[in-house]
């Protein structure tokens, strides 16, 4: 079973996360702290049972528009994208700039549709 905890939840894994975000800061090209993030964006955190699976955390830019931004630990392909399958259900419409295969394979399973250069759309249906 997998859970889903806020920064607002009890059980937070806040260590676990902070960690995580700490060792894929550059794969996710964010200049931001990790306690930034989680002030400004709409954070989940995706554990099974005590190990942390990932993060997924949504933004909005000065354009006006939502934004997803990720990161997950290793061999965790298939729960991630049942994870972001289900974050996703909150939008209507979410933008992602990736330029990662992995990252990329993820979108595009999901149904984000190519826009330009590294950016990919996603709208519900």
């Amino acid at each position: 079973m997998i859970y889903c905890y806020t920064p607002f939840d009890k059980d937070f894994p806040y260590e676990d996360c902070k960690k995580m975000y700490e060792e894929n800061k550059t794969l996710l090209e964010d200049n931001n702290t990790f306690n930034g993030v989680l002030k400004n964006t709409l954070f989940f955190a995706f554990m099974d049972k005590q190990k942390l699976i990932g993060c997924i955390y949504y933004y909005m830019l000065q354009d006006g528009l939502w934004y997803v931004n990720a990161f997950a630990g290793r061999k965790t392909h298939l729960t991630n994208l049942t994870c972001l399958k289900w974050s996703l259900n909150c939008f209507k419409e979410v933008y992602a700039k990736t330029k990662h295969k992995t990252a990329l394979l993820c979108l595009k399973k999901l149904g984000f549709k190519h826009v330009e250069n590294d950016l990919y759309k996603y709208i519900k249906e």
